[in-house]
């Protein structure tokens, strides 16, 4: 009965929604359309790379997608557009456009923070301007 009523939660928690913006492009397309899971971190924790949906900490009402590169408790790093977590380089392949001229970015999320960027780099409000967001501000993650 458990396995059932699981499964009910995951399948009503399936949520479709069309990209605005280009930050997370060549990724997602402006326009596209992708679903997110709202319970897609219930049965487990959020992991690097995963795409989650929150809202904008800048403004209110307005809902993101960004991709998590910096997990709790890690010193995580932008410089000169390379990602670091821990002194030590990350292939970051989704990364599009970086600015290796941009100012560098140090973060240190506390336990129930993640650092949040956009692909698309050059065209991404993310955790460069709000800093790092908690864990509870994520409504979903991105099923591909």
């Amino acid at each position: 009965m458990k396995f059932i009523v699981n499964r009910l939660i995951e399948l009503l928690s399936i949520q479709f929604i069309r990209v605005r913006g280009r930050s997370m492009e060549p990724t997602i397309a402006e326009n596209s359309w992708v679903f997110t899971k709202r319970a897609g971190f219930r049965n487990r924790e959020p992991r690097r790379f995963d795409v989650v949906r929150l809202e904008d900490p800048l403004e209110p009402n307005h809902w993101i997608l960004k991709r998590i590169v910096g997990l709790p408790g890690e010193t995580v790093e932008l410089r000169s557009g390379v990602l670091f977590v821990d002194e030590q380089p990350v292939v970051d392949r989704f990364a599009y456009c970086p600015d290796p001229s941009a100012d560098n970015n140090q973060w240190w999320p506390r336990p129930d923070e993640y650092v949040v960027l956009g692909d698309n780099r050059a065209a991404s409000t993310d955790s460069r301007k709000f800093g790092p967001v908690r864990r509870s501000a994520f409504r979903g993650r991105l099923v591909r």
